[in-house]
């Protein structure tokens, strides 16, 4: 009986088994997919046609068929080179540090990246979430026409940009980036329409991730429109996209989430017989209060969970409500607050301030605390429970930031403020630095080692933090030599260096 015709397919596999068997007990298979070979038989032939197979399967594929890759965008604005793309592949391969300072520069002179240089700053921004915004608009069309060729940078084409218009179709069909940047837009200037669309295609977002994204479209400035819509995304099942609309919620004392907390206030805290802040636990059983949290249960209970839930009502209720139920100003309700026996009262509530930026409570605790804040900071850095000082000086304007710290630097003599005090107050302050400021850390890091105290590794902390935040112009009012010694003059002399290179990097954009 004649075989059925071979499907080409099987040519090889039906050669090997021919030969495996032996040409005198089976006969060698026709090969349709293969060139004819010469006239032979037998164990020739099967060799023939064994080699013009192997060729075959090593040449490569067979021709398939492919999308077109999409030409780029074509016309682009002004892109740095020279000098300052060289310094950039500088900065990505050995001082990533610098490159948000960097990045700011390009801003402020309307250019973009070289094109040699957007790979690797993809991949930066792919692996630091904070520096994605700045690395969006330094790639400009460019990078986002790269990133649709590659996955892991998608999260440029997400990210708004000035200029950027509501395209129907990005939102109707675009990807979930396109969608948010789509979404993004649109919230820049009709902030109800935005929630509208959000609000219609809600319950359809199967991912928690999708809802998160979009929802946080609301965080450049949630408006009184959003409160109802906010309070019912706090019945998500995602604990992250609960968080995030309480944390926008927190922010619309208005709205009727925010009387809601304010009578879980009045019906939780009091005032103690000395005056102390009393903050009764938050029970478990109601669950009206820890739906308005974006709190949930565990089963079994955690240890410490008792606290976080009355950590959480300080936290989200508006301030005024303090003020309001003592008939006193903010800086009395946290004198009350620090005199409570459990004193994690007053951090939550120093938390409720820098969460909610109110400048007015920040300046009263700052004020409260004084000189205090260098101890504060230096328990923070230790891992100590303490007072939140850099979330509250972030409330406030950069020049009063300084003042702060300058004050709380000359509330003790120079003997007492100690290099590793100074820089946990530089640290807080974040930038820029004042030029009050700037002279203070110039005294410290000219001047001679101090003979009680000295500390080489807080000196070499000062020099580490003035290196990246120091106005780089300040170079000229360094000593050239080391003033001190050891391992503090090799952390001198680094300060130099990135003081120059920064100043380097700022002529070149």
């Amino acid at each position: 009986m004649t075989p059925d015709p071979l499907a080409p397919a099987d040519s090889w596999d039906r050669l090997v088994s021919t030969a495996l068997v032996g040409t005198a007990r089976r006969a060698v298979p026709a090969t349709p997919d293969l060139p004819d070979t010469p006239a032979a038989e037998g164990a020739e032939a099967l060799l023939d046609r064994a080699a013009l197979a192997t060729v075959r399967r090593a040449a490569g594929y067979t021709p398939g068929t492919a999308e077109p890759v999409a030409p780029d965008p074509g016309d682009e604005p002004p892109r740095i080179e020279g000098a300052a793309a060289h310094r950039l592949a500088l900065i990505l391969a050995q001082r990533p540090e610098l490159l948000p300072e960097w990045l700011a520069l390009v801003a402020a002179t309307g250019r973009e990246v070289d094109r040699a240089n957007i790979p690797a700053l993809l991949e930066r921004g792919e692996r630091d979430s904070r520096l994605r915004p700045a690395v969006a608009a330094a790639v400009g069309a460019r990078g986002r026409w790269l990133a649709g060729l590659n996955e892991r940078w998608e999260y440029v084409t997400a990210e708004p940009l000035p200029g950027d218009t509501f395209v129907e179709r990005d939102w109707t069909d675009g990807t979930p980036s396109e969608r948010r940047r789509a979404l993004a837009a649109l919230r820049a200037i009709d902030p109800d329409a935005a929630r509208a669309l959000l609000e219609a295609v809600w319950d359809g977002l199967g991912r928690a991730e999708w809802r998160r994204r979009l929802l946080d479209t609301f965080s450049t400035g949630p408006v009184p429109g959003d409160a109802a819509f906010l309070d019912r995304v706090l019945d998500d099942k995602a604990a992250n996209v609960r968080g995030l609309a309480l944390s926008l919620l927190t922010r619309l004392p208005d709205s009727a989430h925010a009387d809601r907390l304010r009578g879980y206030v009045r019906e939780h805290a009091r005032l103690g017989g000395r005056g102390e802040l009393v903050v009764d636990d938050v029970d478990a059983a109601r669950t009206d209060v820890l739906r308005d949290l974006a709190l949930v249960v565990p089963e079994p209970p955690r240890s410490g969970e008792v606290f976080e839930r009355t950590w959480a009502l300080i936290t989200h209720a508006p301030l005024d409500v303090w003020t309001d139920l003592f008939d006193t100003t903010p800086g009395e309700v946290f004198a009350a607050a620090d005199a409570a026996r459990e004193v994690r009262l007053r951090d939550a509530l120093a938390n409720a301030v820098g969460l909610q930026a109110d400048p007015e409570w920040a300046r009263a605790v700052l004020g409260f605390l004084g000189g205090g804040l260098v101890g504060q900071l230096a328990d923070t850095a230790r891992g100590r429970e303490a007072v939140h000082v850099e979330a509250l000086l972030g409330v406030l304007p950069a020049k009063e930031r300084c003042s702060v710290a300058l004050a709380a630097a000359r509330d003790r003599s120079r003997a007492k403020t100690r290099d590793a005090d100074l820089a946990h107050l530089a640290h807080a302050v974040g930038d820029p630095w004042d030029r009050e400021l700037c002279e203070l850390f110039l005294d410290r890091l000219g001047g001679p080692a101090p003979k009680q105290g000295r500390s080489p590794s807080a000196y070499r902390s000062l020099c580490d933090l003035a290196a990246e935040r120091l106005p780089p112009d300040h170079l000229a009012d360094l000593p050239d030599d080391p003033p001190r010694g050891g391992a503090e003059a090799d952390a001198f002399l680094r300060l130099r260096e990135l003081l120059r290179f920064r100043l380097d990097m700022h002529k070149e954009l």
